[in-house]
């Protein structure tokens, strides 16, 4: 959902607003009367058109009123919010509130002036990726803010860290009594280039960040269960969002369209600009899994999980197994390896809202071994019918080989995979379908560096080597870094049956495996736990990561986890992770 300000068009000629200053101001001269000592605005406010991401909300002005007036600007707001802002030659700025025409306020207009229009200034809180805890209260954030650590905090922050130049509008959101924080307190205030995410993190501090600032080393931590990541995000609701108001204490006054909207700048947290894409480990709708779909009804195993499955932009199934009409009824009791699903099933994905199905499972051409029957061709028609796209599998090798590229919101995303655990007859030939062999990774490398020549965000996914360890095998770390180093954003293993470790690499997001989302393996008990994970791009960038956690209720049921089984499991995998920078 969009909940951004947006523009009311107002119909005005700005070469005919000229001409009347110009008209006015000579007629003054002419009389004697002396020009306002006001300055123009300074020129660390460039007069550059902000992009056309979002507009503020404006009120319509029919005509304009006679220059020269004067605009007093909020001395809370950021130097980076102000560089947005282009102001008009004829329009003078004042540092005196009680001599200005217009007001630029953090807040409701001041005293008795009129609304002409208004924006939003995002923030969100943040700490290490690898923080276990995943939200804290507004009246906990205020205390820690004020210098005090609130009693049964679960996580302790040793240091929460502010830009200098968000320092005063940070304090105006969290209603410190004076203009800037408090210098006895544990709010530390650090330049700009301390945010750079392979330094800040490191360090292991929280932090309070503008949204446009966010970066996938930083977790966001919700306020009250509210993150300016979530799909019903609104600002007017959000704690670390800054209503900013354009206003005037003259009756008569109204000012063009095109003079409105270089005074406001457009929101930094415009959703119109971000696209959401959950990402999942293994599907094989076979086995125990099949049978309590065709027991309990189809879409049964979803639901726990349908509602955030279909709420994002876009929703990514990695299916291993192949459709085929003449697979028999389930046996719970198999305990073999070779696997086909009812087309019935598909069903299940449309249900969680499946946009991309990943081709790289190395059960993809079970039917052919088992019946003797090329399914590919039969499955990808179905996935066309209902409406979803594929990659890293095909009708044939070139074809197992084309990345799925996808724009969504101005953001354009570039999918691509392959299968080097095999086997061999899993693999797409010249002449018959299957997965995307890996080889030596050479054409794969090379593709994504092309990808992302041309603008894309190329996202990686493997199915590599299957072991059942939490950490990372030696070979995995060395193929999945080098399709990193090649311009990879993400990097997945679909394989993997266990939730595996983590870690950025070269700014890359790397996930050595998510564990099945739809499977079943009662003899391993850890395979119960699972990830889900939902990444956000915003305006061309990865901004930030979430990871849902799931464990497997009645065999093939996911279900969220609840807090102290996350807290637990959360730990471990972290706990994995951060062995792999030691």
């Amino acid at each position: 959902m969009d909940n951004s300000p947006c523009c009311r068009s107002v119909p005005f000629s700005l070469v005919s607003f000229i001409v009347l200053i110009s008209i006015l101001l000579g007629a003054c001269q002419a009389q004697g009367t002396p020009a306002p000592s006001l300055q123009p605005i300074s020129t660390s406010l460039p007069a550059t058109p902000i992009p056309p991401t979002a507009s503020p909300t404006l009120a319509p002005s029919p005509t304009p009123t006679p220059l020269p007036i004067t605009l007093w600007l909020d001395p809370v707001l950021p130097s980076d919010f102000l560089k947005k802002i282009s102001i008009p030659e004829s329009i003078l700025t004042t540092r005196t509130k009680s001599k200005a025409d217009l007001f630029l306020t953090a807040g409701d207009p001041p005293g008795n002036s009129t609304l002409l229009g208004e924006t939003w200034q995002t923030y969100a809180l943040v700490a290490p990726f690898f923080t276990v805890q995943d939200d804290l209260t507004n009246a906990d954030l205020r205390s820690f803010a004020r210098g005090y650590q609130p009693e049964d905090f679960p996580t302790t922050i040793d240091t929460l860290l502010v830009r200098n130049q968000d320092n005063a509008l940070v304090a105006h959101l969290l209603n410190m009594s004076a203009s800037t924080i408090p210098p006895n307190n544990k709010i530390d205030q650090v330049g700009d280039e301390f945010f750079r995410p392979t330094v800040a993190t490191q360090v292991g501090a929280w932090a309070i960040l503008p949204f446009e600032l966010l970066a996938p080393q930083w977790k966001v931590i919700s306020i009250d269960g509210s993150s300016p990541l979530d799909e019903d995000f609104s600002p007017e609701s959000t704690p670390l969002t800054q209503r900013i108001t354009l206003s005037t204490n003259l009756a008569d006054l109204t000012l063009p369209e095109d003079q409105l909207t270089v005074l406001l700048p457009a929101p930094n947290c415009d959703h119109t600009n971000l696209t959401s894409l959950i990402m999942t480990g293994v599907t094989a709708m076979a086995r125990d899994t099949a049978f309590v779909m065709s027991t309990e009804g189809v879409l049964f195993p979803g639901t726990e999980i349908r509602d955030f499955m279909r709420a994002a932009d876009l929703t990514h199934i990695s299916n291993e197994v192949s459709f085929y009409e003449g697979c028999p009824f389930p046996d719970p009791d198999y305990t073999g390896f070779i696997f086909c699903s009812d087309p019935a099933y598909i069903d299940l994905l449309a249900d969680l809202g499946a946009d991309i199905i990943e081709l790289t499972g190395n059960h993809n051409n079970d039917v052919r071994a088992l019946y003797k029957v090329d399914s590919m061709p039969f499955t990808l028609d179905l996935y066309r019918d209902y409406g979803m796209q594929w990659y890293a599998g095909g009708v044939n090798v070139a074809d197992a080989k084309k990345p799925l590229l996808i724009e969504n919101n101005g953001n354009k995303l570039a999918f691509i995979g392959c299968n080097s655990y095999g086997p061999t007859m899993a693999w797409a030939t010249e002449d018959s379908g299957g997965a995307a062999p890996c080889e030596d990774l050479g054409w794969i490398s090379d593709e994504v560096t092309r990808l992302r020549s041309q603008g894309y965000l190329p996202i990686v996914t493997f199915q590599y080597q299957e072991e059942d360890l939490v950490t990372a095998q030696s070979s995995a770390i060395r193929d999945f870094r080098r399709l990193a180093d090649a311009g990879a954003v993400i990097v997945n293993g679909s394989q993997s049956h266990v939730a595996k470790a983590m870690e950025f690499w070269n700014h890359s997001f790397i996930h050595y495996g998510l564990g099945n989302l739809f499977f079943d393996q009662p003899e391993y008990y850890i395979t119960y736990d699972s990830f889900i994970q939902k990444h956000f791009f915003y305006q061309g960038r990865h901004i930030s990561t979430e990871l849902l956690s799931i464990t497997l209720e009645e065999t093939a049921k996911p279900r969220l986890m609840t807090p102290e089984e996350r807290q637990k499991f959360l730990k471990n995998v972290f706990e994995a992770s951060r062995l792999l920078k030691e």
